[in-house]
């Protein structure tokens, strides 16, 4: 009676896979496919070219990890994977049916992943009885493999990191690629500023922490304008409250003012992904006869591609006046109140507007020294406002970004031995 061997039934619980069935179109389990198909081919010359092959597919990740790891590759496609288990278990609830032929398939991907380079090797040497072929087999090199899948791990990793794309990134941008076209692009490092660092502005911050807080929990939540004069942590601020509510499923999608026309398809990319979204559109202005002005004003106004219940749109901007003009403009408009009340409109279709305005002097100086103390710089007080002052003459005023790159200086300074009156 004919049995067959771990690499046979490698081969065929791989064929089998259902749900999971689109990751034997990646490259690298393709060809690893290959490589368990050819190894019982009695062809020397067609296993060494799958060999091959699915090595110099492993390599981009010895990159990284130092070692050709087959393991931790198929793992993250794994994770990556957006499968209707992978959906369903990032939305909290999976049918038994789904779980159970999830559960099958990871048991294949198992049993191939079990799979050594000493069996595969020998697998295919069996297929040999002369040293010079045998040799070369032996000499194939070989790549970590190991462990095995669990539905219910998976299923948690889902439910805490979502599914497909958005479970390897949480930062994005919609953006156009070489080829002219718009899509996702996942952002591998993203600004790790943390709300803790961003000194003064309290009370504003709280309002967007507590939008954001009530999107999370499936409470109404507004779109938000943040307005203000330039260096006052806008930006940084919808940086920050993502970071601090990443865990929670939130994701954010920075969309240049360019591409917001391009809105209806941003939503079909999302709209049915179990997570939640902020759509970050950063430094928000238009000119006159702008098409992303009218398609912006359509989105906030619920137009015919209205944004999903799992997506707010956070936009930043210098002016609450976002269309540019002229005195020319308002001398010739016949109407001129109408055509200026048009142009306020946009702002006004935002639920909350929080506004950033320049800090005081005693403002500035707190944030000074609070950064100072962050840092750990021992500096009289006096002389670091002293110093904080006459830097805020000299370059853009008082901010926060200004008392950053003030103490950026000083830190600077006192590692060198430099003094600190010598601008």
């Amino acid at each position: 009676m004919y049995k067959m061997n771990t690499v046979q039934k490698a081969r065929l619980a791989l064929s089998s896979l259902g749900l999971y069935r689109p990751l034997l179109e990646k490259p690298v389990v393709a060809a690893f496919a290959r490589v368990l198909e050819t190894a019982h081919g009695g062809e020397l010359r067609g296993f060494l070219d799958a060999y091959g092959a699915f090595i110099s597919l492993l390599a981009p990740a010895r990159a990284t990890t130092g070692v050709l790891d087959f393991s931790g590759v198929l793992r993250t496609l794994v994770e990556q994977n957006d499968s209707l288990f992978a959906r369903q278990a990032a939305g909290g609830q999976v049918e038994q049916a789904v779980r159970a032929a999830a559960a099958r398939d990871l048991a294949a991907l198992s049993m191939a992943l079990d799979l050594s380079p000493r069996e595969i090797k020998a697998a295919a040497s069996a297929s040999f009885d002369d040293d010079d072929s045998v040799a070369f087999i032996d000499s194939l090199p070989d790549f970590i493999t190991g462990g095995a899948f669990s539905a219910e791990e998976t299923e948690r990793f889902h439910a805490t990191h979502g599914c497909g794309v958005f479970a390897s990134f949480g930062a994005f941008k919609w953006q156009r690629g070489v080829s002219g076209d718009s899509s996702l692009f996942g952002i591998s490092a993203p600004d790790p500023v943390r709300l803790s660092q961003l000194k003064g502005y309290d009370y504003e911050r709280n309002i967007v922490l507590e939008n954001t807080s009530n999107f999370l929990d499936g409470t109404s939540a507004n779109n938000m304008l943040l307005y203000g004069d330039r260096g006052t942590g806008k930006s940084s601020t919808v940086k920050a409250v993502f970071n601090e509510f990443r865990g929670r499923g939130l994701r954010i999608i920075e969309v240049s003012k360019d591409c917001i026309v391009e809105f209806a398809r941003i939503i079909e990319r999302i709209g049915s992904v179990p997570l939640k979204f902020i759509i970050f559109i950063d430094d928000l202005s238009f000119s006159d006869g702008d098409d992303n002005y009218s398609a912006l004003k359509a989105v906030l106004e619920g137009g015919v591609a209205a944004r999903p219940r799992n997506t707010v749109i956070y936009a930043t901007s210098n002016r609450r006046h976002f269309v540019k003009e002229s005195f020319s403009e308002r001398d010739s408009e016949v109407h001129s109140g109408d055509a200026m009340q048009e142009k306020l409109s946009l702002a006004d279709r935002f639920g909350i507007t929080v506004t950033f305005t320049s800090p005081d002097q005693r403002l500035y100086f707190n944030i000074v020294r609070t950064l100072a103390a962050d840092r750990g710089l021992d500096v009289d007080g006096a002389q670091l406002e002293r110093g904080a002052a006459q830097w805020a003459l000299r370059y853009n005023g008082r901010s926060p970004r200004t008392a950053t790159q003030y103490i950026d200086w000083v830190a600077g300074r006192i590692k060198n031995g430099l003094p600190l009156d010598d601008f």
